[in-house]
């Protein structure tokens, strides 16, 4: 698993809660250290948006599938009016 770089950081007015910022995959991400002793420890935080970009960069290099009429929502309304102009 390649590592995030730490971009920097910014603190709520409150002071409670502090967002974290990340490049990974040449993808930026936020996280939030809420310091709440209640909220998912920031291993879970940082895996969870790794692997919702891994799965955005996945996801993008899969071919496109061919444009189709048949499944556009034009083709499915012109049958619904078809059947209801009858």
């Amino acid at each position: 698993m390649m590592k995030a770089e730490y971009i920097g950081k910014v603190k709520d007015k409150n002071g409670y809660a502090v967002h974290l910022f990340y490049k990974y995959r040449e993808h930026e991400y936020m996280i939030t250290d809420e310091h709440n002793g209640y909220s998912e420890p920031m291993w879970v935080k940082h895996k969870a948006e790794q692997d919702r970009i891994d799965k955005e960069i996945e996801d993008s290099m899969k071919p496109q599938k061919e444009y189709k009429y048949e499944d556009s929502a034009e083709y499915g309304f012109n049958l619904f009016w078809d059947y209801v102009e009858g």
